[in-house]
Order: C-alpha cells, then structure tokens, then sequence
C-alpha cells in the first residue's frame, strides 16, 4: 500500500503518464498518415508499375517511429521517441535482438541437490500374495461360410509396341448375378449360389 501512495504522488508517474496518453494520440495520427501512404503506393503503382521512393522512405521513417512509439507507451523502452530524440532515418532496418545464449552451469558451483528422503514401507498392514483363479475360456469353433465362386477372368490379346510384347491385364467379368426374392441389403445373399 506504501507503494501505491508514493506511486499516486511521484511527478514521474504523472509525467509518465502525460507523455504515454501524447504519444496515444499521436499513434492515431501516425496511423492515419500510414494508410494514405497505402492508398498512394497503389495509385503509383497502377500508373507507373512500381512504388514511390520519397514515400516508401517517408513509410519507412514513420513506421520506425510507431515502432518507438510503440515500445514506449507500452513500458518496454524508457526512452521518449520524436521530439525527445531524433527522428528515424528513412533507410532505418529493424534490428533484431540478438540471441541469448543458453544458460550453463558449472558444477563446481551448482546450489547442492539435497539427498531424497528414503521410503519406508509400512509394515503394519500384511500383505496377501493371492492370485486370482485363471478364467476358463471354452473354445469356439469356426465358422466356415461358402466361398463365393471366382469371377471368369477372359485373357485380352496383347499389345505391340516398339516391339516388345506387352501384355493387358485381364478383364475380369462376374457370372451372371443369382437375384435372391428374399435377398436383403447386407445379408450376403447375392452371393450365394
């Protein structure tokens, strides 16, 4: 709670706060100026087949300056963009971070791993060494269907090309369907002889 009264207090929370509502509304005209440079881009693309370079530059400055602005209203950066600083070159390039290296140990000065504790078994209630009866299974014959005949397979005559003989596969046709009257869908009766 202490906190929060000096905070409610401090000049810099309240400057803080008038610059980061500034740079909102600024954000809105940045925003603004972005979209027509969209909307002039395309105009010069459609009539000279390729962008704008003043404006691209231009693009480029202002989007470097959301970018400042960006990181400042959100707490990520402490330093104030444009006017506090100079404006962004127009052939400014993202900079990335550069990676962070993964963190090693040296064991020799590792924190010590404090040993497990051992568990104990609890001896008070016995343990019984029952094993269940084996479940008896009876065995199931098999089940044996009538196989269904073999469709007539009609050898085709072979195909020449570039001189060597290159046979078709067969045409297989099924014998002449048995209609069943009391043939049901599924039931396998169509198969039947």
């Amino acid at each position: 709670m202490n906190a929060f009264k000096e905070n409610i207090t401090s000049a810099d929370f309240w400057l803080r706060l008038i610059y980061t509502l500034l740079f909102a509304v600024a954000w809105q005209v940045v925003e603004v100026l972005l979209a027509a440079i969209l909307v002039l881009q395309i105009v010069f693309r459609l009539f000279t087949g390729e962008p704008n370079g003043q404006l691209a530059g231009f693009g480029n400055s202002l989007s470097q300056y959301a970018w400042q602005m960006g990181r400042y209203v959100t707490g990520a950066a402490e330093e104030k963009p444009w006017p506090f600083m100079e404006w962004p070159d127009e052939n400014a390039e993202w900079q990335p971070r550069p990676p962070q290296e993964p963190v090693t140990v040296d064991p020799a000065y590792a924190a010590p791993v404090p040993p497990a504790a051992p568990v104990v078994p609890d001896t008070h209630a016995p343990v019984a060494d029952v094993t269940p009866p084996p479940t008896v299974v009876e065995p199931v014959e098999p089940v044996v269907e009538a196989a269904p005949e073999a469709p007539t397979v009609t050898p085709a005559e072979p195909v020449v090309s570039d001189e060597v003989i290159v046979p078709e596969p067969p045409v297989l046709r099924p014998e002449d369907e048995i209609d069943d009257t009391d043939a049901t869908p599924g039931d396998g009766s169509r198969l039947k002889s």
